[in-house]
């Protein structure tokens, strides 16, 4: 696979994972209530912040591959290692949304506390499982400091979300 498209696929990895994580930043009401439109606005603003969280590593890998330009192997490995873990489990969360959105209340309720539920608590340990992973495999400092730093940033986008939008549902830790 060619660098591009470990890049690509990461990318747009992380994007969707921002946008679940501002849609998720949102739950918290019944599932009988539509609430379509405010959904598709925490789903948004999850995907703006993981692009403006993402922004300065993708100019900071640019900058360093083309000043080192040997560098461009050692990324490519560490973005496959990347994929590697998060593939698998981008595609069975994909396949449980796509039931959530397709199956009945009942079904959708089944999905949630079969699948989603227990990834969502997951998600933090795969993130950082790919993240040692690819330090690792590229076998280079640098790369491992921005593999690290992307994994926080993914990981930053649903508390930031929170703080900025949501905070009158969160508890008050009184």
């Amino acid at each position: 696979m060619t660098t591009a498209a470990v890049a690509g696929l990461l990318l747009a990895l992380a994007v969707l994972d921002g946008t679940f994580a501002g849609f998720r930043s949102s739950l918290g009401r019944t599932g009988l209530i539509d609430h379509s439109a405010s959904d598709r606005r925490a789903a948004l603003r999850g995907t703006i912040l993981s692009v403006l969280f993402l922004a300065p590593l993708i100019v900071a890998v640019s900058a360093d591959v083309a000043t080192h330009p040997s560098r461009m192997r050692a990324y490519r490995h560490a973005g496959q290692a990347m994929l590697a873990v998060y593939g698998p489990y981008a595609l069975l969360t994909l396949l449980a949304l796509l039931s959530y959105a397709v199956l009945g209340l009942r079904q959708r309720y089944l999905a949630s506390a079969l699948i989603l539920g227990p990834f969502t608590f997951l998600r933090p340990l795969v993130a950082l499982a790919g993240a040692v992973l690819a330090a690792f495999a590229g076998h280079d400092a640098v790369v491992a400091l921005i593999v690290c730093l992307a994994a926080g940033a993914v990981l930053t986008v649903e508390p930031v979300a929170d703080h900025l939008w949501y905070t009158d549902r969160l508890p008050s830790g009184g």
